[in-house]
């Protein structure tokens, strides 16, 4: 057993390294004045790290890569580097990544991205791949994508947005290189390795944007498919949308195995097709900028197009995915759908790759009801938890805007930093960040089972069961498999040891294959239940020798249960939110440790374990919550230019215990003042505050602070906020 006292001392303040590090949208005219206050404020608030995302908004005098350009990403630099914070530079201007503005398409048209259609008749334009005899042909011609630019009329859609490239031609992606990373070292060299630690790509896309009935193509591409064994005449199930049984064929030696969405049985091309676009693209763009980051001494950071692109994720030093649309939530929750496995994408090939870091771009447009700016801190904290029990150490905040002036405040909206109502308190969200990120690296989690999978084949449904019975899983690409070591009674993979596995495919593996929980072993069980509890998610991990499980609760009711782990010590519950624990009563049987737990909405729990005395004895004072108040408070102020309503009550107490609690149902922040004195603020409901100390004997007088949702300013919605005593807004 380790030493829980250390563990505890280094979530106290584990360091810069961990910090939150926030796309920061450069999008309007940058002046030196307000970005060096800006990255000041950052630091305030715990954030050391940033990336520079030029986004649109910045003036059309500011060309791209120009020396105006540089002149102010230096100063950013060398503000950094006297605030000893951390600077990722982002390779386009805005995204996805492969065009620099378009000048790679400008320079040479012959790079612009190109796709296959099927269409009838004779083509005027393009160059025909195949002809059938019904008069149909597929014909090879440029997409007409574009990126989404940096200034206004440079949108989707709009006339001046920058030309998408070829990233499957590796020519185009060079100059694309030349153009962007050459030029940022050219200018920065002396800061790379130091102040600057890696190069942010963002979701290339083949086709570009706004495309739609064409498919990945390049110039030349059906020599090689050809090459390979495919028939040009099979890609017309590419068109098709047919929809057959499963199936497989080998392709350098490998079992690929088609997707029955778009696959026929008959034609396995279709698949070799897909296996063999992945790979141009893997060759193409993301290996040439992974040996171009490392050659450098900085790491290639960024996400691939989608959520289970899991194979793709190899290049990147940091594995990245990217959490957006609220396509996982708290009200829908967070185990159903593609989207599902993209926290355990990155996280879990950055496990069985020594890669210390894994990250996502989060937040990005999650809005409540497609409601602009309708975000909630308590949202927040909901997302950082289903990332951060999953494995990410890494969270990428999408994103701080530099400027929410006129139509800036609704591009992919909100800012959830420095223009939010939570900013004044950010630094919270930083602590916590930084302790999810300290624990969650350099740990190994306790997973048994493993899940074999590759991009567009990671399972979804057939792992809920695991989630909801706390049963821990990690993914585990296939081609990782030619490394595995069998020794006792254990399949190894990168310093992790899997008795089960559980998947589609045969595969010829010396572990026993499972399809559901009942057939893992009562002693391979971990993290147990009194009853059952599908809304708890455990990780189990060892750090510096220690046995710690953090768990969370992606429910919206609190989470109150007995559970029993294999592992004996005095244990401790802590609270990384507020950084405080309490040691519960506990018995030990059989080796296991039975301990009761408390997980409200929203919150997260951390259970350490430890030798008799290295942690002081510390034991919750029990509440004594004050009946009434919320009754009593009366509104005595409304701004609405703030978007803050404040109550007021005053009440006369006997005699006071110093225990005394008030809870308040209040949308959205809440801040309460006792007497005069604050007593806290709580960014989520249901909001609760200890006042105690701060009462006397006699009369006493109790503010609370509502502040509402910036829907209402920047949405145009009327979102309700206020104390709200009986469910309703109290007016």
């Amino acid at each position: 057993m380790g030493t829980t006292l250390e563990v505890w001392k280094e979530l106290a303040d584990p360091g810069t390294e961990f910090s939150p590090t926030p796309f920061w949208f450069l999008n309007d005219d940058l002046q030196e004045p307000e970005l060096r206050r800006q990255l000041e404020d950052f630091k305030s608030k715990g954030v050391d790290a940033v990336i520079l995302h030029p986004r649109i908004g910045i003036p059309k005098t500011l060309r791209y890569l120009s020396d105006e350009y540089f002149a102010i990403i230096r100063t950013i630099v060398e503000t950094a580097a006297g605030l000893d914070m951390s600077i990722i530079l982002y390779d386009e201007a805005m995204y996805p990544s492969g065009s620099a503005h378009g000048e790679v398409v400008r320079g040479n048209p012959e790079f612009a991205s190109c796709g296959i259609a099927l269409e009838q008749g004779d083509p005027k334009t393009g160059k025909v791949l195949v002809r059938f005899d019904d008069g149909f042909c597929i014909v090879q011609r440029p997409s007409g994508g574009t990126i989404r630019g940096i200034h206004y009329g440079e949108d989707d859609g709009e006339p001046d947005a920058p030309p998408s490239a070829d990233l499957l031609n590796p020519k185009a992606v060079a100059k694309f290189i030349h153009l962007t990373h050459d030029r940022y070292y050219e200018e920065l060299s002396e800061y790379f390795g130091t102040v600057i630690r890696g190069f942010f790509t963002d979701e290339p896309c083949v086709l570009g944007r706004c495309k739609r009935g064409l498919l990945e193509w390049t110039d030349g591409f059906e020599r090689d498919f050809t090459a390979a064994g495919g028939k040009l005449e099979d890609l017309r199930g590419l068109f098709s949308g047919q929809d057959e049984e499963e199936g497989r064929f080998f392709y350098k030696g490998k079992a690929i195995f088609f997707n029955p969405r778009f696959v026929g049985e008959e034609n396995p091309c279709i698949a070799l097709y897909r296996r063999m676009i992945v790979e141009r693209l893997n060759s193409s763009y993301y290996s040439q900028l992974s040996d171009w980051c490392r050659a450098h001494g900085i790491a290639l950071m960024g996400h691939p197009k989608a959520s289970d692109d899991i194979d793709e994720e190899f290049y990147f030093d940091v594995p990245g995915q990217d959490l957006v649309f609220r396509r996982v939530s708290p009200e829908e929750g967070g185990l159903h759908g593609v989207d599902s496995v993209q926290a355990k994408c990155s996280a879990d090939v950055a496990r069985h790759t020594g890669k210390r870091r894994n990250s996502n771009e989060c937040f990005g447009v999650c809005n409540k009801n497609d409601i602009p700016w309708y975000l909630t801190a308590g949202d927040i904290k909901w997302f950082l938890d289903w990332m951060g029990v999953r494995g990410v150490n890494l969270f990428i905040p999408h994103a701080f805007y530099y400027s929410v002036r006129g139509e800036r405040s609704g591009e992919r909206p909100p800012d959830v930093g420095p223009n939010n109502i939570w900013w004044p308190w950010f630094r919270q969200f930083s602590d916590y960040i930084k302790r999810i990120s300290w624990l969650m690296t350099d740990s190994v989690n306790g997973a048994r089972v493993m899940i074999p999978c590759s991009s567009g084949h990671m399972p979804v449904e057939q792992v809920i069961p695991f989630y909801e019975s706390q049963v821990e899983f990690n993914y585990v690409p296939e081609s990782l498999l030619p490394q595995a070591e069998y020794r006792d009674g254990c399949l190894w993979i990168g310093g992790y040891g899997y008795r089960y596995w559980l998947g589609e495919h045969d595969l010829d593996l010396p572990i026993p294959r499972i399809s559901s929980i009942a057939e893992i072993a009562p002693a391979d069980r971990d993290l147990l239940t009194d009853r059952p509890c599908p809304d708890l998610r455990v990780s189990h991990l060892k750090k510096l020798g220690s046995d710690l499980y953090f768990l969370t609760n992606e429910g919206n009711d609190p989470i109150r249960r007995t559970v029993s782990v294999p592992v004996t010590g005095t244990p401790a519950r802590a609270d990384l939110w507020k950084y405080s624990y309490d040691t519960p009563p506990f018995t030990v049987r059989d080796g296991r440790t039975e301990l009761p737990i408390e997980i409200p909405a929203r919150v997260s729990l951390l259970l350490l374990f430890g030798e008799p005395g290295e942690l002081p004895l510390l034991s919750s004072p029990e509440k004594a919550f004050l009946p009434g108040i919320a009754e009593r408070m009366v509104l005595v102020s409304h701004d609405k230019d703030s978007l803050q309503k404040t109550y007021r009550a005053v009440f006369h107490l006997d005699q006071v215990s110093g225990r005394e609690t008030v809870r308040f149902e209040a949308e959205e922040i809440a801040e309460c003042r006792c007497n005069g004195t604050s007593a806290g603020v709580s960014l989520w409901g249901p909001h609760e505050f200890t006042i105690g100390p701060l009462l006397h004997a006699g009369e006493n007088a109790l503010e609370l602070t509502v502040t509402g949702s910036l829907a209402n300013r920047y949405g145009g919605a009327e979102i309700p906020y206020g104390l709200f005593p009986n469910g309703v807004p109290a007016n």
